[in-house]
């Protein structure tokens, strides 16, 4: 086994023996990842890679994120944690920030402090994660709507298979020898993307993400190009030389 692995399969013990540990103040622990070796593949059937990145979190203000609302995901979106590899071109270096490719796994862990945030780096803090709201899984590799922008959004739903088991945040004055562990496996709601389905290829797959479509111009940028061409059709007229 390669180096980085093995320091990859050390990072993930001590991630679990946080759970172990007591806290100075009051927060609960979630622990959340896939399985090593998972089937995580992208809109061509093929194994996530390093410039994918996985965060969990909820959306604010109520939104109900749906395929005919994408342009309004990330300004709704709140970080709990993030997984992802910070230098994708060096499969090698194994996975500070809880992403491996070449293991194809992913986890992460952070404290849901007493204030209802979140103790990761990578998350707002000004957010607040209030008991009972949905918890989702973001997979991505642009949160940007361009070409080749793909994502997944999964959750475990509420009320739907083990409802002991549901992604939703719970009550931030638990104390802290409490703990929550949301495994991918768990999940069963797709609001984009697959979900324990088959490729095209007929490989199976946990997760796979779909492409996202390019936003259409805007009415006022097809009105502007519109006029854009009456006014050089007018102007080549104009510049015709006349027949005598």
């Amino acid at each position: 086994m390669k180096p980085c692995l093995v320091r990859r399969l050390l990072l993930t013990c001590a991630a679990w023996s946080i759970l172990a540990l007591p806290m100075s103040s009051p927060a609960s622990t979630i622990v959340w990842s896939s399985d090593f070796q998972d089937l995580l593949f992208d809109s061509n059937g093929q194994e996530l890679d390093g410039n994918f990145s996985f965060e969990i979190g909820s959306f604010a203000n109520g939104f109900v994120p749906t395929s005919s609302n994408f342009n309004d995901w990330a300004a709704n979106w709140k970080v709990f944690d993030r997984a992802y590899d910070p230098t994708p071109a060096d499969p090698n270096d194994g996975d500070p920030e809880g992403w491996e490719p070449l293991l194809q796994f992913y986890v992460g862990t952070a404290e849901h402090t007493a204030t209802g945030g979140s103790a990761s780096p990578d998350a707002d803090p000004l957010s607040v994660f209030a008991q009972g709201e949905v918890a989702y899984l973001w997979v991505y590799n642009t949160k940007n709507r361009e070409v080749g922008t793909e994502w997944a959004l999964v959750t475990d739903g509420a009320g739907l298979g083990d409802v002991a088991d549901d992604w939703a945040f719970p009550d931030p004055a638990e104390p802290s020898s409490t703990s929550y562990e949301w495994q991918l496996a768990d999940a069963d709601e797709a609001i984009y993307g697959g979900l324990n389905g088959t490729t095209g290829g007929g490989q199976n797959y946990t997760i796979q993400t779909s492409l996202v479509p390019v936003p259409e111009p805007g009415s006022s940028v097809l009105f502007g190009v519109a006029a854009l061409g009456v006014l050089l059709r007018r102007r080549r007229t104009r510049e015709q030389p006349s027949i005598r």
